[in-house]
């Protein structure tokens, strides 16, 4: 095996041979072999981030650690009750297999992150593990669909791949909880997400991030929304020692309806690096950001956010918005909102971004009923984070949320409790 193979360099191609022989050797069909091939054909030609680009600039490329690209192990637990017919969700290597007709069309039909386009098509030409869900036109799921996913200790790289498909008029919400168990050596993760939101159709999106401390997670995340559409996405970052996620949402008919929520709870030494572009096209399309960020230690937010309102657009409504929480006199963040109007026929577009203490009337106000100042402050901290939590329309995910959260708000209801 080259060491091209097997090592993720920054400027080493992929062994072509290597790549179609392992699928070969995989018993994978051929549309399958095809896309991986095409994948590490185009990562061979596609330059990775110097670090002198905008989205890069506070996240050196270089520094990302080499790490095998096979060997990493994980184990899934799916949760899916009650699955009408036609719907399929499982694992997306077996999916290939046994529902080739479903996945082919969606294999190659995400849009790409170029922020991270070097890196995901490395992951398109050797994820190792993946999730594929597909729900057929004017299906709606009732219960959300659960995956959760706890990857092995060792220096492997986290490669996934994650396709969802919400045909016409269906409805689905995903949850992804993702998770890893310590190891000696630091290494990446790259989880690649594609969401399909056909025309009219309604999708929920919870990304649950709580790798080990020894985990680089450089993940990409695409949605594209079609007519009349809804999507509401969140990602709840809370884990690794080192997180750059591109996201991208592009809304390619009228009147689609985009809400991306983030929270981020970090400490210690975390650097958490967010990059997003809004895509609006069409007509009266909607498209809002909102991140929150509570930061500990010496732990640094960075985000860069652009909103893009295209030629062809018109009535279109979008805004952006973070919000940072500095709990330590060493944490920082660095919110950058950018505006890129390219027509006069906007209905609104703005942003708003902060970053600070917590108010000290409000500490003392809640100092004032008899809790202690570290209690205080996780109760403001839960009180801030409650504009993305109670957006979670399904009291389970936001009982998970909340649990996720606890090393860093504490126990919630007790607080509460405390508080009335």
């Amino acid at each position: 095996m080259t060491p091209s193979a097997t090592l993720l360099a920054l400027r080493e191609p992929l062994d072509l041979e290597w790549v179609e022989r392992s699928a070969v050797e995989r018993g994978e069909p051929e549309f399958l072999r095809r896309s991986r091939a095409d994948a590490a054909a185009r990562a061979n030609v596609t330059a990775w981030p110097t670090g002198q680009e905008e989205e890069w600039r506070r996240f050196p490329p270089a520094a990302i650690p080499a790490s095998p690209l096979i060997g990493a192990r994980s184990t899934a637990t799916l949760t899916a009750d009650d699955l009408p017919k036609g719907v399929y969700v499982g694992d997306l290597e077996a999916a290939v297999r046994d529902r080739p007709e479903l996945v082919e069309p969606w294999l190659e039909a995400g849009g790409r992150v170029h922020t991270h386009e070097a890196i995901t098509t490395t992951t398109a030409a050797l994820w190792s593990t993946g999730t594929f869900v597909y729900v057929p036109r004017g299906v709606a799921l009732r219960a959300p669909v659960t995956s959760e996913r706890v990857w092995a200790p060792g220096d492997a790289a986290y490669l996934s791949r994650t396709i969802v498909v919400a045909e016409q008029e269906s409805s689905v919400t995903f949850v992804e909880d993702v998770s890893s168990s310590g190891g000696s050596k630091p290494h990446v993760a790259i989880p690649h997400v594609e969401v399909h939101v056909g025309p009219g159709a309604d999708v929920r999106y919870i990304h649950l991030q709580r790798y080990a401390d020894d985990v680089w997670d450089i993940g990409a995340q695409w949605y594209g929304s079609d007519r009349d559409s809804r999507l509401a996405s969140y990602n709840v970052l809370l884990g690794s020692t080192r997180t750059k996620l591109g996201v991208v949402s592009d809304i390619r008919g009228n009147a689609a309806e985009v809400k991306l929520y983030g929270l981020v709870a970090a400490g210690e030494e975390q650097r958490i690096d967010v990059n997003s572009l809004q895509r609006l096209d069409g007509r009266a399309s909607q498209s809002d950001l909102l991140y929150l960020s509570a930061l500990y230690g010496s732990a640094k937010a960075t985000f860069y956010g652009v909103v893009r309102v295209e030629p062809t657009s018109s009535a279109t409504g979008s805004y952006q918005e973070c919000r940072n929480l500095l709990l330590s006199d060493k944490a920082g963040a660095n919110p950058i909102p950018v505006l890129e109007i390219l027509t006069n026929d906007v209905a609104r577009c703005g942003h708003g971004a902060t970053a600070g203490r917590l108010d000290e009337e409000e500490v003392f106000y809640v100092l004032s009923r008899g809790i202690d100042r570290t209690t205080a402050e996780q109760l403001l901290v839960r009180g801030s984070f409650a504009r993305v939590i109670d957006r979670i329309p399904d009291e389970s995910i936001r009982a998970r949320v909340l649990d996720a959260l606890r090393p860093r708000i504490g126990r919630v209801a007790e607080i509460e409790m405390a508080a009335a």
